[in-house]
């Protein structure tokens, strides 16, 4: 197939699973279904939420190399059965247990979309259209999430169906996926354990001795030892650049932020509202991706030295996410939270879209996946250790409100840190 035409039905493809796959209107009040279900707030914060962030943890450290190692297709399969299990479980009168099952799978389910997005990168091989089809899938998701709030609170406002459809529908979007995806074009060979021979004879020159690949070999443990030392190459080819490693850090500790903030919201929301007016989530998370979409779109479009002053952009960005955390932390009014809310994610989006262009400039684009991927494991990672010590209550459980607070005063350090590192650059 013509380069140009098969990068373009691959993503199509590829669009429809993203966009599909976020239709998941149960999400936005997801809270309040699981209150409806007689559980606490404490239970939702401590025994069941938790149990998410664990198992998202768990099946980070090795699902990127299970996708690279089965060519992706049957992960991406495997994540649309997790979503339908993920909602399937809550069907009835859900026990504990069977709700924490239903995190398991959630794990899983989020833990598995680098299995789509990086499939893209196996199945196009001309690096040209990197950028265009990451764009693609981005904006899809955001669209489908979109139409996922919509859905929501249409059918909440509107009273036309019963609160039940948002978990059918949520069902039937997962199934959907799951049969979207058995028509995805297989995948021939992977970034590291299947490489394209083509590809391969081509850079062996430009490849480092120990990462030349003996593509007639049947022996599994050269296979594995080749894989390991391109691992390596692709990390230190990364992280010897501290340009990129300042980058890292800022997106692993935001990252880490915005998980917090998006996971306890609306237990905050349900915990100001008391039942006293209609939630409005559905809505909310709507304008909430259409603005961080809309700002993302357009800090795509400056032409801007961001390596140059990149610092106190964001020490004042980063500052700002911390200022509207702990506006947020302080405030009683559900419309005022939900005003915050939207401004705070639009200014993560905007911040998070640099911070994601200017390290993949930085790196190979074959280890796009690898070191993001990393990256997202360390957040989980600090996330599960937070969760341990301060939610489920190791050393105390903070509770919602000073979670929130936790998280401003770590943008707030995070501020200061790249206030100081500007103020050596310009010294010097």
């Amino acid at each position: 197939m013509d380069t140009s035409k098969n990068w373009k039905t691959v993503s199509l493809l590829v669009c429809v699973f993203a966009m599909v796959r976020e239709i998941r209107p149960i999400e936005p009040f997801f809270t309040s279904f699981l209150r409806s279900m007689n559980f606490t707030l404490d239970q939702i914060n401590e025994e069941i939420y938790a149990v998410g962030t664990y198992s998202c943890l768990v099946l980070a450290v090795v699902i990127f190399l299970i996708t690279d190692y089965f060519r992706y297709k049957p992960l991406i399969i495997a994540d649309g059965i997790a979503g339908i299990l993920t909602y399937a479980l809550l069907l009835g009168t859900p026990s504990l247990y069977r709700v924490q099952m239903e995190q398991v799978f959630f794990g899983f389910f989020y833990s598995s979309e680098v299995a789509f997005t990086t499939y893209l990168y196996a199945k196009v091989d001309d690096k040209q259209y990197y950028q265009k089809i990451t764009s693609l899938v981005k904006a899809s998701m955001l669209f489908g999430r979109f139409l996922s709030g919509f859905i929501a609170q249409t059918i909440v406002s509107t009273h036309l169906l019963n609160e039940v459809y948002l978990l059918y529908i949520s069902i039937f979007s997962t199934s959907f996926v799951t049969l979207w995806s058995l028509v995805l074009p297989k995948v021939e060979h992977s970034l590291y354990f299947h490489r394209n021979k083509e590809l391969t004879l081509n850079n062996k020159l430009q490849q480092p001795i120990g990462v030349i690949i003996d593509d007639n070999t049947s022996n599994k443990v050269n296979k594995f030892k080749e894989v390991k030392q391109m691992l390596f190459d692709d990390f230190q080819s990364a992280y010897k650049n501290t340009y990129v490693v300042k980058k890292c850090f800022w997106w692993i500790v935001a990252v880490v932020g915005n998980i917090i903030v998006a996971t306890y919201i609306q237990v905050l929301w349900e915990d100001v509202n008391q039942n006293k007016i209609e939630l409005m989530n559905g809505a909310v998370e709507s304008i909430h991706t259409l603005c961080g979409a809309a700002g993302a779109y357009a800090v795509g479009h400056l032409s801007y030295d961001w390596k140059k002053f990149g610092d106190i952009i964001f020490t004042a960005g980063t500052f700002v996410l911390a200022l509207l955390l702990f506006i947020i932390y302080y405030c009683n009014s559900l419309w005022i939270l939900y005003v915050l809310y939207i401004s705070y994610g639009t200014c993560y989006q905007v911040l998070l879209t640099i911070t994601t262009s200017e390290v993949a400039k930085y790196i190979k684009p074959d280890s796009y996946g690898l070191i993001f991927g990393f990256n997202l494991f360390m957040s989980l990672l600090i996330i599960s250790i937070f969760t341990l010590l301060f939610i489920q209550g190791l050393v105390v459980v903070i509770g919602t409100k000073n979670q929130i607070l936790t998280v401003s005063l770590m943008f707030t350090s995070m501020s200061a840190l790249f206030c100081v590192l500007a103020v050596r650059k310009w010294k010097k």
